[in-house]
């Protein structure tokens, strides 16, 4: 009967928390290195204006150089960039311009570069945008991302994802000036028109839920015994 009132108290504690919020359904929380924000198409001259960003969901510091950034229409290989430097744990990275003003978002760039080629701009025929764990040198059109966004229309070219099988078009064609933007979650890729690099909503760390308010003590009390006095 004891074991039969903790679980009872315990279900009643956990449904509580989520009622009020503390245990969410789905945090946007990542645990990997992503691509997190892009921006490829500004209102005038691309060149020299394009940018990516990226987020380390991860717990630990990654040496970007054995990474890279595939893109194109037909597949990834169309135009490959190789990164280098460091990323902090939930630290975000822009890489790209070199040029930055209130046009592109003003970004902040830990590796100026130019995109060279451009990056594609989309439309009816979507596009695609990939993270590689692979020197760029060595990316082929069958080599398969870590991470990718294929944004547009209709993925024509049939471009693949993580799962190294044609991916779904994640998002639509962002209107010259706005970005695109990966939330995690539901959410997934949007269209932001407010480009905001450098910063975002993603997470390394869940917020509490009722399995770690369990393990950590909080809800100690479904097992304390009653002290019975004996007569």
């Amino acid at each position: 009967m004891e074991e039969i009132m903790k679980t009872i108290l315990a279900v009643v504690c956990i449904l509580f928390f989520v009622s009020v919020g503390i245990v969410p359904v789905e945090a946007a929380t990542v645990n990997t290195l992503v691509l997190s924000e892009i921006f490829y198409d500004r209102v005038g001259v691309d060149n020299q204006y394009e940018w990516i960003e990226l987020f380390n969901g991860t717990s630990g510091v990654i040496d970007l150089s054995g990474w890279s950034i595939g893109c194109g229409g037909d597949d990834y290989a169309d135009g490959t960039f190789q990164l280098n430097g460091t990323i902090d744990p939930a630290e975000y990275l822009v890489f790209g311009g070199p040029t930055s003003d209130p046009s592109n978002g003003n970004p902040i760039y830990s590796l100026a570069m130019d995109i060279n080629p451009d990056l594609q701009n989309s439309g009816a025929i979507a596009d695609g945008i990939a993270l590689f764990h692979n020197l760029a040198s060595s990316i082929t059109a069958t080599t398969v991302p870590i991470f990718s966004v294929i944004y547009g229309i209709t993925n024509s070219s049939n471009l693949i994802d993580h799962t190294g099988s044609v991916g779904t078009v994640n998002v639509g064609d962002a209107p010259a000036g706005q970005s695109i933007e990966f939330l995690a979650g539901d959410d997934g890729w949007i269209i932001n028109p407010s480009p905001n690099p450098g910063s975002g909503s993603l997470s390394t760390v869940p917020l509490p839920s009722a399995v770690f308010l369990l393990g950590s003590g909080l809800f100690g009390f479904v097992g304390f015994r009653r002290k019975v006095i004996k007569m």
